[in-house]
């Protein structure tokens, strides 16, 4: 009897070979790094082959591909770059048209009621020569500042870069310049100001939510104010004088050579998580009368942002320890036109993390 069951067949063994696809290098457009399989010999391929029922896959491991913790940031701003740039040429474009009617119409549209009363449509004819020179004189201002804000804004660093891509695409095309359809698919500017919106609210989001986790930081600290009080003192910082007070929740703040004295005291039904916020008020001797400067830098103080953080309150008292030899950052002087001190602090990052950061005097006419 003849047997009915037929050998199962084979498939040849066919190597898979994944094309390696590379796109032409590009002014601002990030490389993207090459995966490479973890073969000692490179050019190896990964087979995949089949016998019957059971399939058998041949293939090595590839490394994981390293996620850049970046990537979502570097992409936001290359697309806000990008919008950004397309909101500019729409400017741009729309300056040209206005310039269109700069020659000879509105340079000499004080002429009109003189060579064209019928199309001046009921402009009254300057008086005399003196008031029609200086209607031609302030047109005539008026089309040279447009003039140059379009040549400033075409010359920018931004549109620079925008010319060279847009020279690198015609040496690409041979020569040719690609023609657009010369409708604008949407309105950039609009665009943009949205995009700037939602980013302002995802970076309020982040502050926010990192306020929460320095909050819970703050509560969880042991020992308190007292504690953070503390840790100030120990910095030992020039020309600062710090009192905790043992019967109440404040702290005086003695700046000898600024000749004034500060108490810090917390709000009444301001705390957040458990967390208070702090104000700040000048303590004068009876009898005196507060400065000028004590009423500024109070102000400035209580105006702060992170009301909450005593930390930082107090490292920013702290800066007004020299505030009368240190000279505004602005304008280079001691004392503005009000003959006021530089009594503002506006906190600036040094470029080393590791270092404190600084703060930076300013008058608040510098502003």
């Amino acid at each position: 009897m003849a047997s009915t069951s037929q050998a199962t067949p084979k498939f040849p063994t066919v190597p898979v070979v994944v094309p390696k696809v590379e796109f032409p290098s590009k002014p601002g457009q990030p490389k993207v790094s090459e995966t490479k399989p973890n073969n000692s010999n490179t050019n190896q391929t990964n087979v995949i082959k089949s016998e019957g029922d059971n399939i058998h896959v041949n293939t090595t491991s590839s490394p994981a591909i390293k996620q850049d913790s970046d990537a979502s940031k570097q992409v936001s701003e290359s697309e806000m770059q990008l919008v950004s740039s397309l909101a500019k040429l729409q400017e741009l474009e729309a300056m040209i048209h206005q310039l269109r009617t700069l020659l000879p119409d509105r340079l000499l549209e004080p002429l009109v009621p003189i060579v064209n009363p019928k199309a001046a449509a009921g402009r009254a004819v300057p008086r005399s020569p003196q008031m029609l020179y200086e209607q031609l004189s302030q047109a005539a201002k008026a089309g040279v500042a447009e003039v140059t804000e379009f040549q400033n804004m075409w010359r920018s660093p931004e549109m620079n870069a925008v010319w060279e891509r847009v020279d690198a695409q015609i040496k690409e095309n041979g020569g040719q310049l690609l023609q657009p359809t010369g409708v604008w698919d949407r309105n950039y500017g609009t665009l943009l100001e949205e995009l700037v919106k939602e980013e302002n609210a995802r970076m309020e989001q982040q502050r926010k939510s990192e306020e929460e986790l320095e909050r819970s930081r703050i509560q969880s600290t042991e020992g308190g104010w007292r504690a953070i009080v503390d840790s100030f003192i120990q910095k030992n910082v020039p020309g600062v004088r710090v009192l905790p007070s043992k019967s109440e929740t404040s702290v005086t703040v003695v700046l000898p050579k600024a000749g004034m004295t500060f108490k810090v005291h917390t709000i009444g039904g301001s705390e957040v998580n458990g967390v208070p916020e702090w104000q700040v008020s000048s303590r004068t001797m009876p009898g005196q009368v507060k400065t000028k400067l004590e009423s500024a830098v109070s102000d400035c103080l209580n105006s702060r942002s992170r009301q909450w953080d005593l930390a930082y309150l107090l490292d920013m008292i702290s800066s007004y320890s020299d505030v009368k030899q240190t000279p505004c950052v602005k304008c280079g002087r001691m004392t503005d036109n009000a003959a006021q001190l530089p009594a503002v602090r506006q906190q600036k990052q040094p470029s080393d993390p590791q270092q404190p950061p600084i703060w930076e005097a300013y008058h608040p006419s510098c502003i």
